[in-house]
């Protein structure tokens, strides 16, 4: 499964660690924790490749790759539901 950033989408990180994603088209504004934006920065390092980023997220956290991979899936299909991702 690979994901890519919606058009018109826009991220800010704050410094609170958490992460601003804006979308012009929707004028949607959603503010993420930082273990989502952890997640949405190893996706975008990754190219939108699940896998690969659930496999780096899992080894720095020390957790196991199919539950963060199951995690990653979770946030993807809610920021797809919100017209901020779309599946590549």
């Amino acid at each position: 499964m690979a994901i890519q950033t919606a058009p018109g989408v826009t991220q800010r990180m704050l410094p609170n660690g958490h992460l601003e994603l804006s979308c012009r088209s929707t004028r949607r504004q959603i503010e993420c924790e930082p273990v989502a934006a952890a997640m949405w920065i190893a996706l975008k390092q990754h190219h939108g490749d699940v896998d690969r980023a659930a496999g780096v997220l899992a080894a720095l956290w020390e957790t196991d790759v199919e539950e963060t991979r199951y995690d990653i899936i979770a946030l993807a299909g809610s920021l797809c539901s919100l017209g901020l991702l779309t599946e590549a």
